[in-house]
């Protein structure tokens, strides 16, 4: 909308500069009287130029422009005689139009000329954006912490309060407002700022973490079902969102729910995480499979790397632990470590299934492939270190199954 009056002013301006081009002519003595006035002008304009650029002082000036005006009334007299002729010439006495504007004219344009930027300025600051400029480089509070640069925080938070008072529908100010108030844990405004900015641009992944933070912070690690809406739909998007899944995990956990307890934490543990994430999750891991024991069936896959070998191991690479049919299909159970360290047991079993639908108890005859890959895909590439298993049928284990994978390099 603001696009549409800026382009109306512009065309207004444009009209009022052009209108003396488009006035009706009226004689070839009265266009020559109009360019007299014009050059008259023009040279006291650059009479007043020269004095404020100081190459000209003020009586001087002065002096010019009476010679000027001398020289301009010879010039009118001169073309109101012509005039004169002309009429009588053609049969009559033809009053010549007045070369200077009238009275009313000149205060008519004088009125429009200073009404057009009264205009501007009034639709600038009903429909523009007069505060934006309180708000340049906002967007730092996304890498500011708290205990370094809390007083810097809590100025961002009084101007981004003020402007989403003024412009309640600025949904970026939202978002850059929530982003304060988690960092000074204030969790509920937060997340009632980040309600605002999803409001206004939808579904976006960004909002809707910082959204499931605050609103699982607000509510002292509770998940409700607003919360469990937010979460799952990110899920949807980022399957193995890390944070989400370790948010439903603590509250299955809670809950008694070991079981999907593992399965949320299995997924998250597939990610590329930092030392100490890792570290934590494992540990959430661990815990979960003790509290939900042993399921049946269970195979429990011991994966290593012979000794002469273990300079070899390719950095960084992923391993894979998978139950599958024999020769090869959609496998039962996946469990995917990215830069392990080995030795490492793994467990299969119902809780890291593919398919909830489709268990690892639902198999009957399978057999287990250990890969470490060096691309990190799950199909087996060139250079991958694998071993697999001899045929297993399901139905004949009571216990946990045992077995050793030991890993060498290709070849």
């Amino acid at each position: 909308m603001i696009e549409l009056y800026a382009g109306l002013l512009v065309l207004l301006a444009l009209g009022l500069a052009l209108l003396p081009f488009i006035r009706p002519r009226t004689g070839a003595r009265q266009d020559r009287a109009r360019t007299i006035r014009a050059i008259y002008r023009g040279r006291l304009d650059e009479l007043d130029a020269e004095v404020v650029s100081g190459q000209l002082n003020i009586d001087t000036r002065s002096e010019l422009e009476q010679e000027l005006g001398a020289a301009l009334i010879d010039d009118f007299a001169a073309t109101s005689t012509e005039n004169a002729l002309d009429g009588i010439g053609s049969g009559g006495i033809e009053t010549p139009e007045l070369v200077l504007e009238p009275e009313k004219s000149r205060w008519a344009w004088l009125v429009v000329a200073g009404l057009l930027p009264l205009a501007s300025s009034a639709i600038y600051l009903s429909l523009g954006d007069p505060g934006a400029m309180d708000l340049k480089g906002a967007e730092v509070v996304l890498q500011l912490d708290t205990q370094n640069h809390g007083g810097i925080l809590s100025e961002w938070q009084d101007k981004l309060s003020l402007r989403v008072a003024a412009k309640p529908r600025d949904g970026q100010s939202w978002y850059l407002l929530g982003h304060v108030e988690l960092k000074l844990n204030n969790y509920q405004r937060a997340a009632e700022a980040f309600a605002e900015a999803h409001s206004f641009h939808g579904n976006d992944i960004s909002i809707d973490l910082y959204w499931l933070q605050a609103r699982y912070l607000a509510a002292s690690g509770q998940i409700d079902q607003g919360t469990s809406t937010i979460g799952r739909r990110i899920l949807k998007t980022v399957p193995n969102q890390p944070l989400v899944l370790e948010m439903f995990a603590i509250d299955a956990y809670r809950s008694g729910n070991f079981k999907e307890a593992v399965t949320f934490l299995n997924r998250a543990l597939t990610n590329s995480l930092a030392p100490g994430q890792r570290e934590a999750l494992s540990s959430g891991f661990a815990a979960a499979r003790a509290k939900l024991g042993d399921l049946k069936p269970s195979v429990d896959v011991e994966v290593l790397v012979e000794e002469e070998a273990e300079d070899q191991i390719p950095e960084g690479a992923t391993l894979f632990v998978i139950a599958r049919p024999l020769g090869g299909g959609m496998p039962f159970a996946v469990v995917r470590r990215p830069s392990v360290k080995l030795p490492l047991t793994i467990r299969l079993d119902d809780a890291v299934s593919m398919n909830p639908a489709v268990g690892l108890s639902q198999a009957g005859e399978i057999e287990v492939v250990v890969r470490l890959s060096r691309s990190g895909a799950a199909m087996a590439q060139p250079g991958d270190w694998e071993w697999r298993s001899d045929p297993i049928k399901l139905a004949e284990l009571d216990h946990p199954l045992r077995l050793v994978a030991p890993l060498n390099p290709p070849g």
